[in-house]
């Protein structure tokens, strides 16, 4: 892991950067500017990378005077947030041979949890609500159609029409809560007669799912009715092993009031888990079910996620704020971490931010799921789900 200071007095710039580096699996400090005398260890620091707009330069020369030369590190003045990318492209280490494309590819449109959450202290990783697009050569099989199917279905529109082929989408409900399911209305590919959309319940979840997703478009609610979408979805329950295509998937029980499920699916790159709403409960506190119940059903997805490669799981609350949301149906990203690194979890990915989370705060939430990880031994990478996030398989 490679680490780097970021120095800015504009809290807004520190977010980003260390947001930024984070997903690339940095390690960050940020302070505000530079004190005579700092001197940081520089066995371990591989940059300092400085806000140009709110550190004057002079500054930086008077603490290089001071000492700060003799580090044999890169200190970058970065002009403008747009060259994030770029300058985190030139810092990292280039690896030795570049894998071959799978074919198999993740991407997140909607991480935010309850409700979208839109505006300047959200806007790094998005508050758009659940959605997550597992694309196997170009086939899109779609979990949960919260607010950020809309920007999907936007984004497929434009494959189809370089592809000039209609689509044919898989979208998986995984319950019907409002924040995965609000964005279908809005999704423009089922507006389009030549497109097929698949829309598939875990038949133990939800029965009769074709008449709650009909019931948010009634004219009460919605000018359009589902009946009338051009593409016709065709809605279906689905035992809890089925296929979609070359990919095999196994639905389970998650612990959320009202039931949910989870689905954990089999690729050829590898396997990915999607736990978007489950409460796990390390203190035996009671929940809307028996806690023998809560316990059989999260020893039986230990043994689910098993290996799994990636686990995209539900990590809406700290341990301290879960103490008064017992029952709610989320979890303490500390004890997913712990679950994540019992099953063997390779790459963890914290999903279903709380509303109320800004982008500083799911910073420090990946700094200290990282640490609590190292601390119990756990060889797994943890990076937040952020918006235009994209994982090759």
């Amino acid at each position: 892991m490679k680490n780097a200071i970021i120095v800015s007095r504009d809290a807004h710039w520190r977010t980003v950067m260390e947001g930024t580096l984070l997903a690339r699996g940095w390690q960050v400090a940020c302070v505000e500017g530079f004190s005579e005398g700092d001197q940081p260890d520089a066995e371990h620091l591989h940059a300092i990378l400085v806000d140009a707009a709110s550190v004057d330069s002079s500054e930086v020369a008077n603490w290089m005077k001071s000492g700060g030369d003799h580090l044999k590190v890169p200190l970058v003045m970065v002009p403008v947030l747009s060259e994030l990318d770029a300058l985190a492209d030139t810092l990292d280490i280039p690896s030795a041979a570049s894998k071959p494309s799978s074919g198999v590819i993740l991407r997140f449109w909607g991480v935010r949890g309850s409700i979208p959450t839109p505006g300047p202290n959200t806007a790094f990783y998005g508050g758009n609500t659940s959605c997550v697009e597992l694309n196997v050569d170009n086939h899109s099989i779609i979990l949960d159609a919260g607010s950020g199917i809309r920007t999907l279905g936007m984004d497929l529109m434009g494959r189809a029409a370089r592809a000039k082929e209609p689509l044919d989408m898989h979208l998986l409900i995984s319950h019907t809560h409002w924040d995965h399911i609000q964005g279908l209305p809005f999704f423009v590919p089922a507006f389009i007669p030549n497109n097929r959309l698949h829309i598939l319940g875990y038949s133990a979840v939800r029965h009769h799912l074709a008449d709650v997703l009909a019931m948010q478009m009634e004219p009460t609610y919605f000018p359009i009715s589902m009946d009338d979408m051009p593409a016709h979805p065709d809605v279906q329950e689905v035992d809890d092993h089925f296929e979609l295509g070359e990919v095999k998937v196994i639905a389970f029980f998650t612990n959320h009031p009202g039931r949910c499920a989870g689905f954990r699916f089999e690729t050829r790159a590898g396997s990915v888990a999607y736990v978007s709403d489950n409460e796990i409960n390390s203190e035996g506190q009671a929940t809307h079910l028996p806690r023998e119940t809560a316990q059989h059903l999260h020893d039986r997805m230990v043994e689910t996620l098993h290996g799994v490669r990636i686990l995209i799981h539900d990590a809406q609350y700290t341990r301290a704020e879960y103490k008064t949301k017992v029952g709610w149906g989320h979890s303490a990203f500390e004890d997913v971490v712990e679950m994540a690194g019992e099953a063997g979890v390779e790459h963890l990915v914290l999903f279903h931010h709380d509303p109320m989370r800004s982008d500083d705060g799911i910073n420090k939430m990946v700094r200290d799921a990282r640490a609590l990880a190292a601390e119990k031994g756990f060889q797994m990478r943890i990076d937040a789900a952020r918006e235009g996030m994209e994982i090759h398989l």
